[in-house]
């Protein structure tokens, strides 16, 4: 009886500890925006950044992304620029940029 808890209480452990794993290996929304402002700022200066804090799915090429959607301002030769972002909750990775 006494192996069947120990072995019991490690399938707990090893679970939570697996959960936890997975759901901190995905970005929250300001840690998305902060990839996407770093990548701009090697650019210029940013004047202005958004980003939804709810998950969208985006589809592309036959795959599916799960992230955030956003948006940066930035001046550049004293003219405003705007683009909207779409970043991989996972990965980090920005998928779509489109200047507006």
């Amino acid at each position: 009886m006494k192996w069947i808890n120990l072995l019991s209480g490690f399938a707990i452990g090893f679970t939570a500890a697996y959960a936890i794993k997975q759901n901190r290996s995905s970005l929250s929304s300001n840690e998305a925006l902060d990839i996407v402002k770093q990548a701009f700022k090697q650019n210029g200066t940013i004047d202005g950044s958004w980003v939804h804090t709810t998950t969208k799915i985006l589809q592309k090429h036959g795959m599916v992304f799960e992230g955030f959607n956003g948006g940066i301002i930035r001046t550049v030769n004293n003219e405003q620029e705007h683009f909207e972002f779409f970043i991989d909750q996972k990965s980090g990775a920005i998928l779509e940029l489109n200047k507006l």
